[in-house]
């Protein structure tokens, strides 16, 4: 400060080795070098180019002073100094309020996603290990750590299904296709539990959904198909298993349901032409050789149909209904003992199957075993009190043994119920 009262100027100290002329420079750089912290916004965009200057320049300015080049060095050290300082203060706070702020939201989110994860992860795992209330836990705490988890909803509603518990499925399907619109495996599933629970108007306009996001869902056709079947639409069940096959044309099952839905609207040929494709695919597929034997008879090669529904009782032994056909194709080429022994089968398959022992008591009339037909008459009755041709044929036993009253008592019941 001794220095600043002697010189005036700048220009008169210089040979002061700088000392009041620099302080002077300070003075007038202050306010520039005060000010620049506030126009930090403005030169945000301009930091890494200014950042590499000041850099460039420090090592400029270390270089000065060795060869004595005092001022000019000092001066740019101050105002690189100043500059760096700054930009370094900005750049931290930047980071500690932008960058570290921002990191500590995201970590917390990955923190609940990978919780959530883990519980739905651990959910598959118990699931498909056949742990299915241990799943089912899991994914209900995934939801309970991330609300919106649409797989777990749809998971634990698999879940929910296999325990068939279908409404709280149905909800969780719900949920699932709330979140995610577009999910054709939630629609699809929720389908599958309305049809468990009888649905059928609801089922078909989950499987029509599943069919609007995925146009060549092959499943959604088939199971709509068997709907339109069930409620006696052969041709919309015919046109939803052809789709079916289109998109999936190794389905078996499909070809089996499209030969049935065309048994249904009298197209023998194609019925038979689709029962044999079903089997060319699935060659252990029971029930395909059990209708085309069916389609045989109906077309009166009973040698066929017992040649069918004996292949299909090799595949499945215990199959009652093709032990019932059998027997009825028997029945038809006259051998009727050959026809009891098949209905007897039938029976101890099924002890409650009225049409096996209705037929059981034609074969014996057949056989004039009048006694024989009564008493399997009247169990057919009595499994089944509107079964007409049950009363019939017991009718016509007692008529044989004498007794007319009862077989008139008999043939009203019968002739009443149609």
């Amino acid at each position: 400060m001794q220095h600043s009262k002697t010189c005036s100027t700048p220009s008169i100290e210089l040979p002061c080795r700088g000392s009041i002329w620099l302080d002077i420079c300070a003075k007038r750089f202050g306010y520039y070098l005060y000010n620049v912290p506030k126009l930090s916004k403005k030169l945000k965009s301009q930091r890494c180019m200014l950042l590499r200057f000041s850099t460039f320049a420090s090592v400029f300015i270390i270089i000065s002073i060795f060869v004595h080049m005092n001022r000019i060095a000092l001066i740019l050290l101050l105002i690189s100094g100043s500059l760096v300082g700054v930009y370094a203060q900005d750049g931290v706070a930047d980071s500690t309020v932008a960058g570290s702020a921002s990191d500590t939201v995201k970590a917390e989110f990955d923190e609940i996603d990978m919780e959530a994860e883990k519980f739905y992860n651990s959910g598959i795992a118990k699931y498909q290990g056949g742990a299915l209330s241990g799943a089912l836990e899991d994914f209900t705490k995934a939801i309970e750590v991330k609300p919106a988890f649409e797989k777990a909803y749809r998971n634990r509603g698999a879940v929910r299904s296999d325990l068939k518990n279908y409404k709280g499925a149905i909800a969780d399907f719900d949920v699932a296709i709330k979140l995610r619109p577009d999910s054709t495996t939630a629609y699809f599933s929720r389908g599958q539990a309305n049809y468990a629970l009888n649905n059928l108007e609801d089922a078909v306009i989950d499987y029509n959904g599943a069919i609007r996001v995925s146009p060549k869902d092959a499943k959604a056709y088939y199971y709509r198909g068997s709907i339109k079947f069930q409620l006696q639409d052969y041709l919309g069940a015919k046109a939803d298993f052809t789709n079916c096959i289109q998109y999936d044309p190794q389905n078996a099952k499909a070809y089996n349901d499209r030969g049935s839905a065309r048994r249904m609207l009298e197209d023998d040929k194609g019925a038979a032409a689709d029962y044999a494709m079903a089997i060319q695919k699935d060659p252990k597929l029971a029930l395909a050789y059990n209708n085309l034997g069916s389609i045989k008879r109906n077309m009166g090669d009973n040698k066929g149909a017992v040649l069918e529904y004996s292949l299909a009782l090799k595949i499945k032994p215990d199959y009652v209904l093709a032990f019932n056909n059998r027997g009825s194709a028997k029945y038809e080429l006259e051998d009727y003992n050959g026809a009891i022994v098949d209905f007897t089968e039938a029976i101890k398959l099924d002890s409650k199957y009225a049409y096996a022992y209705n037929n059981r008591a034609a074969a014996k009339c057949k056989l004039a075993d009048y006694k024989g037909v009564v008493s399997d008459a009247s169990m057919a009755i009595k499994l089944d009190p509107k079964y007409g041709y049950a009363y019939l044929n017991r009718g016509i036993a007692k008529e044989m043994l004498r007794d007319p009253d009862g077989a008139c008592t008999d043939w009203e019941k019968a002739a009443a119920l149609g």
